[in-house]
């Protein structure tokens, strides 16, 4: 006759299952291992620890709120939490309307509001482009003035050009003195 011996059954359960999900685990393989045991005790039969694929097909066949066995993730990211729902179906908040009404005066104050900025924009231009020719012609003018009352000597013997220094040169200019003899 053969001795039977009933050791501690050893029930593995994976890491990524949660606390309550592992003690209720734990609590039906040892459930199983009871009435295994309390079967088999008479007739001699050894009793020892439960392989792993035993274990994770129970905690496979405990579902969630989905409905569909929870394994290890693929990914191995186990910290990460099962997706119940998907992104398309969450409730999407219409967008707070405005009136007609409402749109079409904000759009002719925008209206105004440019058509102001673009006249504001214009008579700037314009006093710009007054101040512009007014510069231009005080400017013509002086140049007018400087040139009637410039002392001219008119050089007529073309070989004193060539006697003159650099200094003398530069302050020879030429003029049209047609005019200075008409007066």
């Amino acid at each position: 006759m053969t001795k039977t011996v009933t050791p501690e059954p050893v029930v593995l359960v994976p890491d990524d299952i949660t606390a309550g999900d592992k003690k209720s685990a734990v609590e039906e393989r040892l459930q199983s291992v009871e009435t295994t045991t309390a079967e088999n005790e008479g007739k001699g039969v050894e009793v020892n620890a439960f392989p792993v694929q035993d274990v994770w097909k129970s905690y496979k066949q405990t579902t969630h709120s989905t409905g569909i066995p929870k394994g290890r993730p693929k990914s191995g990211r186990k910290w990460k939490t099962e997706q119940t729902k998907r992104f398309s179906d969450l409730r999407k908040d219409k967008p707070l309307r405005t009136s007609w009404q409402k749109k079409m005066q904000q759009k002719a104050e925008k209206q105004s509001v440019k058509k102001y900025e673009k006249e504001l924009r214009e008579a700037r231009e314009k006093e710009l482009e007054i101040k512009k020719k007014r510069r231009a012609e005080k400017m013509k003018r002086r140049v007018e003035n400087e040139r009637k009352s410039e002392i001219v000597q008119v050089i007529k013997n073309p070989a004193k050009i060539k006697r003159m220094k650099k200094k003398q040169l530069r302050r020879i200019e030429k003029r049209d003195t047609t005019k200075m003899l008409n007066k």
